[in-house]
């Protein structure tokens, strides 16, 4: 029996189903305690008030979905710079070891709903990782360079991002929006070097409906506080020169003025497509909490999941402890990362919508199998209620 067929038919055992008998149980003998000290009449109401109970009891059981939900960002390990290839971080061996990683690690969350950011090359790892889940994958190339019709350069650059979804649930695309710069001229197309879009998918699940959009934004230091004095301590301790240190400051300012409009875009979108529909965003923001662009979504309804359920400071970003920041070399634009601020969240799960309600939220795949860590992020989890109708129950 394939494992995660093992974990679907594990799911009824810890959901509300489960428990279902049990309360059933301990409501008839309360309901009959009372009715053994009432009157004639007082029996009937008490009869009648807890039928009613227990119907709606039962129709908000019935009604509401629990669905599984992780993020990850796969890391493609590559410079992303170059005319005819790009400079890779690590061997191929290496690459594909920890693709076996991820994939196992995936397996155990036992999720519903997949969104992977950093595929490379994408549709075909994406295939693989689904194939090995029993998952349905819907996927968006972010940045090829220039692409000839089948042919690309550079030749080993095909990143993008994929939504899986179990084969249990409905899937129907959404749409799609690169968020900066791709031009697309017959068979000709140009693909910008950050890779940033986002594209949805209308999932249907008993009787919810919800769109699932994966996104990412614009991946650069930071201009909160802590990242400029890392920034200014690396300069001071000679590890970056002045014109480095420049450099990275205006990436950092840059940066966080392009996910702003990003996030403006991103919403536009969302509305757009979604409208009033319950709404899961989810993947690499790469932007620290309380920030200006993720205020664009919170202040239009939208709810961090873990900051609501989770426990700790979530980190998604560790280049303190995840080995594989050791992979990338001095002078990579990923390098510039380990000057900033070393541990923090910029991958997240967001919701918004009525009958949408976040129970629990975790750091997932953050443990490395014989030295070696699936990404160079770490994924989130979350489990979410859908309640049909909110409205009406």
């Amino acid at each position: 029996m394939p494992f995660r067929t093992s974990l679907y038919l594990l799911k009824p055992v810890i959901s509300p189903a489960f428990f279902l008998p049990k309360c059933l149980k301990i409501l008839s003998l309360s309901a009959n305690r009372i009715i053994m000290s009432a009157g004639t009449t007082m029996k009937r109401i008490i009869k009648i008030t807890f039928s009613i109970i227990l119907f709606l009891f039962l129709l908000q059981a019935a009604a509401a979905e629990e669905l599984t939900f992780v993020t990850m960002n796969a890391w493609s390990a590559l410079d992303a710079r170059g005319f005819f290839s790009c400079d890779e971080f690590e061997p191929e061996n290496d690459r594909l070891f920890r693709n076996e990683i991820l994939t196992s690690a995936l397996a155990e969350t036992g999720a519903d709903v997949i969104v992977l950011n950093g595929l490379n090359p994408a549709a075909a790892q994406a295939s693989s990782i689904a194939a090995e889940l029993g998952m349905a994958a819907e996927v968006w190339v972010s940045r090829s360079g220039v692409r000839f019709g089948p042919v690309s350069l550079p030749a080993n650059l095909k990143e993008g991002d994929a939504i899986l979804t179990a084969e249990s649930l409905s899937t129907e695309s959404a749409g799609r929006l690169h968020l900066n710069g791709l031009l697309s001229t017959g068979p000709v197309t140009l693909f910008s070097k950050k890779g940033v879009q986002i594209f949805g998918s209308l999932i249907t699940a008993g009787d919810t409906s919800f769109y699932v959009f994966s996104i990412v934004w614009t991946e650069s230091l930071f201009d909160d506080e802590k990242s400029l004095e890392g920034l200014l301590k690396g300069y001071l301790e000679g590890r970056i020169s002045a014109d480095e240190y420049t450099e990275l400051v205006s990436n950092a300012v840059e940066g966080s003025a392009s996910r702003r409009a990003q996030a403006s875009e991103t919403l536009s979108f969302i509305n757009s497509i979604a409208g009033e529909s319950p709404v899961v965003l989810m993947g690499s923001f790469n932007a620290l909490p309380g920030s200006g662009e993720l205020s664009v979504l919170t202040d239009a309804g939208f709810v961090d999941v873990f900051k609501r359920t989770g426990r700790g400071p979530g980190f998604t970003i560790d280049t303190e402890e995840n080995s594989n920041f050791e992979k990338i070399p001095d002078g990579s634009p990923q390098a510039a990362l380990k000057e900033g601020s070393g541990r923090y969240r910029s991958d997240y799960i967001m919701i918004r919508g009525a009958g949408v309600k976040p129970l629990s939220a975790e750091i997932v795949l953050d443990e490395p199998v014989y030295g070696v860590y699936p990404s160079n992020r770490y994924g989130l989890k979350a489990v979410i209620e859908f309640v049909p109708n909110p409205s009406a129950q």
